[in-house]
């Protein structure tokens, strides 16, 4: 989520219809950096990138939504720390759940098709895997979840601040405090995401497909180990 479409979440009032507009705009962007950093060497559809952008958006607002009014009932019982505390749990996990969806299913192609697999070594193209395309989808997948991990940040902060009245009273003020605390969450989470994993990953031929288990490479020599792009 980037700065914009985190100041619509923020300042939009809490109706369901903001919430769906809101979570579409959000997962529009996510899907289309998704389908941008992607492993190319699977060739896209038209179809194909409909199909995984209605399914991806879909079922993130979906998942969104239904977490969302899970605690809607317990949300009203609570205030102060507590609240903050549910909120940005609830938030957490809707957007890590959100985040996952949205990258799985956005590639899904690259599973169904396969991605190109080198020698670790030499660097030649030894064929596409259905089995590697898993793992690297699944990896990005995974990462979009350490990407929110930083949502706690300024929830908590923003308590911290008015329970030692440091709070701004003027709304200038306090929306620039609350801009502030977004830019530096996001400042944090981008590079945590994306270090969790290597861009080029490692995977045995033992791991994939039976027919990369005996392969050889131009030289003669049996390859074990192959590399791929995991995408971001």
């Amino acid at each position: 989520m980037n700065l914009p479409i985190s100041f619509g979440f923020i300042f939009a009032a809490p109706t369901p219809l903001n919430t769906i507009f809101w979570q579409w705009i959000n997962q529009t962007y996510n899907a289309a950096l998704n389908y941008e950093n992607r492993n190319a060497s699977s060739t896209y559809t038209t179809e194909d990138i409909a199909i995984s952008y209605c399914v991806a958006t879909s079922s993130a607002i979906a998942v969104a939504l239904g977490i969302r009014k899970a605690v809607e009932k317990q949300a009203r019982q609570l205030k102060g720390g507590k609240l903050v505390m549910l909120n940005s749990v609830s938030s957490f996990v809707a957007c890590a759940l959100s985040g996952f969806l949205n990258a799985y299913f956005m590639r899904q192609t690259e599973i169904k098709k396969g991605i190109d697999v080198f020698d670790k070594y030499t660097g030649e193209n030894l064929g596409k895997s259905k089995v590697c395309a898993e793992k690297a989808v699944l990896q990005t997948s995974i990462s979009r979840i350490a990407l929110v991990f930083t949502i706690f940040v300024p929830p908590i902060a923003l308590v911290g601040l008015e329970k030692v009245q440091l709070m701004p009273k003027n709304r200038a003020l306090k929306l620039s405090v609350e801009l502030s605390l977004l830019c530096l969450e996001l400042y944090f989470a981008v590079p945590l995401g994306l270090s969790m994993y290597s861009r080029q990953g490692n995977i045995g031929a033992n791991e994939l497909e039976p027919e990369f288990g005996n392969l050889k490479n131009s030289r003669g020599n049996l390859v074990t180990e192959f590399v791929f792009n995991k995408g971001l």
